[in-house]
């Protein structure tokens, strides 16, 4: 059991779902998941890191408990306004932003979008990928779900669920594309999968506007402390370079999270 409480914020598009631990202050850490799924795969970081200091995490619109975005087609410049949005509903005037996978490709684009609110954007995860990958990202990360009387969607979103931790990308499903590493444990599988069944209609909008979104190039005009992986120093010489990081930290060793927690602490204090 966590400290992790849960509440709901009102914009344009409806009820945004969000997280939240810690005692309020001047500049809480505002944080964007990374996809399929919603915040609750950074509950083990939320946990730790609100021990410290406020933390708040919404779910992406379409993601987790939130509200469908208003297209089903559209790029993360609308879903950085979105989240621009949430923090006016829930009183935020300046945080640290902190972004992984889906989270920083959204997170960049707040930054462009106010940086006067942005203290900082720490990137915890995100990566550049060679022409090869990027096309067939585009082709078959996220394709939109079939929803049908036979339950397609159950098997899809399971695949989907479980074939993440065996292949890069997930839907390749060959040796040359095969993951060094096991699966969560059954429970952590059917959890994420509940979860993308929750937004089967709507779980690809936002991943497909991060496979879209060209973050080096859009990284360059950033103009507030960035803290990241060391090749965005490619595109902004300025970033800081991180050490210690998790993708996924619901499924992820107790002590991975616990390193990417202090590292986080450690830039963000």
């Amino acid at each position: 059991m966590t400290g992790v409480k849960r509440g709901f914020t009102d914009i344009a598009e409806g009820q945004v779902h969000y997280r939240y631990k810690g005692e309020a202050e001047d500049v809480p850490l505002f944080m964007l998941h990374p996809g399929p799924t919603s915040a609750r795969s950074i509950v083990p970081l939320i946990d730790i890191l609100g021990n410290h200091r406020q933390v708040l995490a919404p779910d992406i619109l379409g993601s987790g408990d939130s509200a469908a975005p208003a297209h089903d087609v559209t790029d993360m410049v609308y879903f950085a306004d979105t989240m621009c949005r949430t923090m006016d509903s829930l009183g935020i005037e300046t945080c640290d932003l902190w972004g992984s996978m889906t989270g920083a490709h959204c997170g960049i684009e707040v930054a462009l979008m106010r940086p006067d609110r942005i203290r900082v954007l720490y990137i915890e995860a995100l990566f550049e990928y060679d022409e090869a990958t990027e096309k067939a990202m585009h082709d078959g990360h996220a394709p939109k779900a079939v929803i049908d009387q036979i339950g397609s969607q159950f098997n899809f979103f399971w695949h989907l669920a479980r074939d993440q931790h065996l292949f890069f990308p997930w839907f390749t499903r060959d040796a040359a594309h095969a993951r060094n590493q096991g699966l969560p444990t059954a429970r952590q599988l059917h959890d994420k999968t509940v979860e993308l069944l929750k937004v089967a209609d709507t779980y690809h909008v936002a991943l497909n506007a991060a496979v879209r979104h060209k973050s080096g190039e859009r990284l360059k005009d950033v103009t507030v402390p960035v803290i990241g992986p060391e090749w965005l120093q490619k595109y902004l010489p300025s970033v800081k370079v991180r050490g210690d990081f998790v993708i996924g930290a619901e499924a992820s060793p107790p002590e991975k999270v616990e390193a990417s927690a202090k590292e986080i602490l450690r830039h963000l204090g």
